[in-house]
C-alpha cells in the first residue's frame, strides 16, 4: 500500500468534468478537518498536475505559483458551494489580471485562452477556465460529493441529476460498504435477540 506522503498522486483523479473543478478538487477530504490534504504540500504533485492537466511541460518555477493558484482555488471553490460578495470581487481580480494576458483566435464564437509562458501564467489560463464554468449552464450542474468527509465537486451529468458521489469506485464504494455493513450489523443483532 502506497503512502500519500510518497505518493501525492494516491487518491487523487481528474474527476470533476471540468478543469476548475480539479483545480478545486487537489484539496481531498476538504470537509473532514483530521483526514484534510492539500495535494500542492505535497512534493512533487503540483508539477504532475500541470502537466496531466496540459498546463505546463515541466516544473519550471510551479513552486511560484502555489500561493497564487491556492487563492484562486479557494476563491473558485467557494464561488461554487457558497458565493458571497467578497469573492465575487476576489474573483473579478483574477479575471481582470487573467483577461490583460488572454487571446482568441478570430473566430467566433471567441475562446479566450492565455498561453504558458512564464509561470504565472498557469494562475491566468485557469481562471480563464473557471469564468468559462461559472457563466456556463454546466455551473447549474454541479454537486458536491455526498462522500462523509470528502467534499469534491463534479458536474452532475446524468439524465435525472442523480450522481451522488466524486467517484463510483471511490466514494461510491465506501459509502455501500458503510450501507451494507450497517444492513448486516443490524440483521446480526436481530437474529441474536429473536427467541
Amino acid at each position: 500500500m502506497t503512502d500519500r506522503r510518497t505518493d501525492s498522486w494516491q487518491g487523487y483523479d481528474f474527476v470533476g468534468g471540468h478543469i476548475a473543478l480539479d483545480l478545486v478538487n487537489t484539496v481531498s477530504w476538504r470537509l473532514d478537518a483530521a483526514k484534510l490534504v492539500d495535494r500542492y504540500q505535497l512534493p512533487g504533485f503540483l508539477p504532475l498536475w500541470l502537466t496531466r492537466a496540459g498546463l505546463v511541460r515541466d516544473d519550471a518555477g510551479s513552486s511560484e505559483i502555489v500561493t497564487a493558484l491556492t487563492g484562486l482555488r479557494e476563491t473558485v471553490y467557494r464561488l461554487l458551494v457558497a458565493p458571497d460578495r467578497a469573492d465575487v470581487a476576489r474573483f473579478a481580480g483574477y479575471l481582470t489580471a487573467a483577461r490583460r494576458r488572454a487571446v482568441a483566435e478570430p473566430s467566433l464564437p471567441l475562446r479566450w485562452t492565455v498561453p504558458i509562458e512564464r509561470p504565472d501564467d498557469v494562475v491566468h489560463a485557469l481562471a480563464i477556465a473557471a469564468d468559462e464554468l461559472l457563466v456556463s449552464p454546466d455551473a447549474a450542474l454541479v454537486r458536491q460529493c455526498s462522500g462523509k468527509g470528502c467534499g469534491w465537486l463534479f458536474i452532475d451529468r446524468t439524465r435525472n441529476h442523480s450522481r451522488q458521489w466524486c467517484s463510483s469506485k471511490d466514494c461510491g464504494n465506501r459509502e455501500r460498504a458503510r450501507r451494507h455493513y450497517r444492513r448486516t450489523g443490524k440483521s446480526r443483532a436481530t437474529t441474536v435477540e429473536d427467541p
